[in-house]
């Protein structure tokens, strides 16, 4: 009786303790084209939700999250559904999380958060554009950076996925890590550098067999050690899996004009890369927040380069981004690049132990965005200016030039949800020009 009079007492201040928050939306979209495929920014870093061929699209999320005075619990899914692809119906989240004041932790697949408006190419991050769908797994990061002092921090974050696709490597594991420091000089000026790495490794190759998958070699995974993988004699001794990697660095300040932040992320998978032999290839980019959003809310200009790749003349060259000889589907999921959709992957290839789908690796970007407000609408403008040069090995001649443009207008009522009509049109040397409209409908809950 005692213990039923304690818990009647506290089960208010439970209750009362802890918030629940629950929300979704359901959004549709049709396209018209004048050719099969769509324009190139209709359906890129989408997360898939629209393939090449699509002419419809619809998306349905639920959010739900409980707090706690110390902690808090969220949870979503979200379901697409869409022609021209070969799995109409695929799940994009699917995911539990928990978070406190130093720890964020992901169960499941969740699609990235969208930085820079929506602007930039890469969502600023070349190894992960968010071109493919989410990817599931454990991810564990800080949620705030943990402080060293008034002036520096550090970012922290280390993730396992699994490629669950069909792909020539099967099973493959995906190992994740980052590590971030944060310099506030003062409230106007703050300087981050970041290292990101990641790893294919692990699964069953259809050549090689069964690759290396121990918990011991999940450590040499993780310092990337020197050793042999395949068996084969005279084998050369190189790092367990596909590596990727780059250096981030961004420079953020703030002056009588608005907010500006200049940022190169260098690419690299293997030495040379990381002694920053294939520089400069990697993402050059600015985007700048005016002070007065009357009409314009960002800018952005990025310049990306994929062309050195350290060289064709030594051992250490040929860098070949996102391939590789053991791991032939490369840094793919569902035959869709996961990093820079400047990288080009033939569907069409059927990949075995000899050929590679991966037709070009090697160009030059000029990329525009730009996006603001009026009354209750918004809009936003993309171009991009492409040079593909294929490979060191099978060059395109004559290269292929493609200038990608899109546009879009929404208009957001409160109670009715958000319209919206996007264009879109890509001209090119070597294809026929493809020019596409659309209609969006998002409604939120």
């Amino acid at each position: 009786m005692k213990f039923l009079k304690f818990f009647l007492f506290l089960f208010p201040m439970i209750s009362f303790s802890q918030e629940f928050d629950i929300s979704g939306s359901v959004e549709a979209k049709a396209i018209l084209s004048n050719e099969n495929e769509n324009p190139f920014w209709f359906h890129t870093n989408t997360n898939y939700s629209v393939g090449e061929l699509t002419n419809i699209s619809g998306i349905g999320e639920v959010k739900a999250s409980l707090a706690y005075s110390s902690f808090k619990i969220n949870a979503g899914a979200a379901v697409f559904g869409r022609d021209g692809v070969e799995d109409a119906v695929q799940r994009r989240d699917l995911y539990l999380q928990f978070e406190n004041s130093w720890l964020f932790a992901t169960f499941g697949a969740k699609k990235q958060t969208e930085v820079l408006d929506g602007l930039s190419a890469t969502n600023q991050n070349f190894l992960w554009s968010g071109n493919a769908r989410p990817l599931t797994g454990v991810l564990l990061e800080a949620n705030n950076p943990f402080k060293i002092s008034k002036t520096f921090a550090l970012d922290w974050g280390i993730a396992h996925y699994e490629l669950n696709d069909n792909r020539f490597v099967e099973g493959t594991h995906v190992h994740y890590k980052r590590l971030a420091l944060i310099t506030t000089f003062n409230e106007n000026h703050k300087l981050t550098a970041k290292l990101q790495h990641y790893a294919q490794w692990g699964g069953t190759s259809p050549v090689y067999g069964d690759l290396k998958d121990s918990f011991k070699d999940f450590f040499k995974v993780f310092f990337a050690t020197n050793t042999t993988e395949i068996g084969l004699p005279g084998e050369t001794k190189n790092s367990i899996g596909n590596h990727l990697g780059s250096y981030f660095l961004d420079y953020e300040f703030k002056n009588g004009l608005g907010d500006f932040s200049i940022y190169h992320e260098h690419p690299f998978e293997d030495g040379s890369g990381t002694r920053l032999a294939n520089f400069p290839d990697g993402v050059w980019g600015i985007y700048f927040k005016p002070k007065n959003q009357k009409i314009i809310s960002s800018v952005l200009y990025e310049y990306i380069n994929t062309v050195d790749q350290s060289g064709n003349t030594t051992t250490s060259g040929f860098d070949g981004y996102f391939g590789n000889n053991i791991y032939r589907s490369g840094w793919t999921y569902e035959e869709n690049i996961i990093g820079a959709p400047f990288i080009l992957f033939d569907k069409n290839v059927k990949i075995n132990g000899d050929n590679t789908p991966y037709i070009s690796n090697r160009s030059k970007v000029h990329h525009f965005g730009v996006t603001g407000e009026f009354s209750k609408f918004q809009w936003k403008l993309k171009s991009t200016i492409t040079k593909y040069m294929g490979t060191y090995r099978k060059p395109f001649i004559p290269e292929w030039k493609y200038w990608y443009n899109y546009g879009s207008l929404s208009y957001k009522n409160e109670k009715l949800g958000t319209f919206t009509v996007m264009g879109g049109a890509d001209f090119s040397n070597i294809a026929n020009t493809v020019v596409a409209g659309g209609i969006q409908y998002l409604y939120t809950f």
